[in-house]
């Protein structure tokens, strides 16, 4: 039920940046990005919850450093924690994928920084910010 429901929230963001970009206001295209932008994130977040023994659990091979087990399989060709004491009802999540998301929300916060910056800028030395009269304008 939870994947519906995720689902159906990242088809809502997805849709709501798609409609605010074709908008014909700067300030609506710029938070549509945005929206985009969240839409991606939530579906790279997602896509790294596993559960059960999948990634990150490996039960292969254990060498013990500095007090951390981990694996020495690399077939596998990945390197995780060996996470003991489970259960099949268990979720766990993929370190990487939070990585990275963490990094596209700290650029896509500079680039909507930027963009919201230039659309200010715009209107500042137009006086709108519609993009069919900027065009007329521009001559």
């Amino acid at each position: 039920m939870t994947e519906v429901f995720t689902a159906l929230t990242i088809s809502l963001v997805f849709g709501i940046g798609i409609y605010m970009i074709l908008r014909r206001d700067i300030m609506k295209i710029a938070v549509g990005f945005s929206l985009i932008s969240h839409a991606i994130n939530l579906t790279i977040v997602t896509s790294g919850v596993f559960s059960g023994t999948l990634v990150p659990i490996l039960t292969e091979t254990i060498n013990e450093h500095a007090g951390f087990i981990f694996t020495d399989d690399f077939s596998n060709g990945i390197l995780a924690p060996i996470i003991t004491g489970f259960t099949e009802d268990n979720m766990f999540v993929d370190p990487l994928t939070q990585a990275l998301v963490l990094t596209a929300i700290v650029i896509s916060f500079a680039t909507t920084a930027i963009l919201l910056t230039l659309a200010y800028r715009i209107s500042e030395e137009y006086g709108t910010t519609d993009v069919d009269e900027l065009r007329r304008l521009h001559g």
